[in-house]
């Protein structure tokens, strides 16, 4: 109570953007690009650093979601990408997503590519 017998105002605490991100990713299972599409939030709390490679699939997916990708497209991503280097691209991500505690529901479509069956978004930097 103040002097006057008012209440006080019950004290206000600051919450970073990226706390009130992982904290709704966690309960809702979101996967968050963030930093134009250079770090991935995993709903876990993790946090990655895409490659280049890794960052141009997760963008290709963001602009396609719930659809099976076509290797072919992913590869068309980026010049002088093969096929070889894009399938150790999506194995390697798989494992770091693991390292970091979570288990990446990107699911290779036999004989055609690969589809991302999560929640992703990407957060818009202002």
């Amino acid at each position: 109570m103040s002097a006057s017998g008012a209440p006080l105002a019950a004290p206000v605490h600051a919450v970073p953007v990226d706390g009130l991100i992982a904290a709704s990713d966690r309960l809702e299972g979101w996967w968050t690009l963030r930093y134009g599409g250079w770090t991935l939030l995993t709903p876990r709390g993790g946090r990655l650093d895409l490659s280049e490679l890794e960052r141009a699939c997760f963008l290709c997916l963001l602009r396609n979601p719930r659809r099976e990708l076509l290797r072919s497209e992913l590869v068309a991503m980026r010049q002088h990408t093969k096929m070889r280097t894009l399938n150790v691209a999506i194995c390697r991500l798989r494992r770091k997503v693991g390292d970091a505690g979570d288990q990446l529901p990107l699911h290779t479509v036999h004989g055609i590519g690969y589809v991302f069956l999560g929640k992703l978004r990407e957060f818009a930097e202002p």
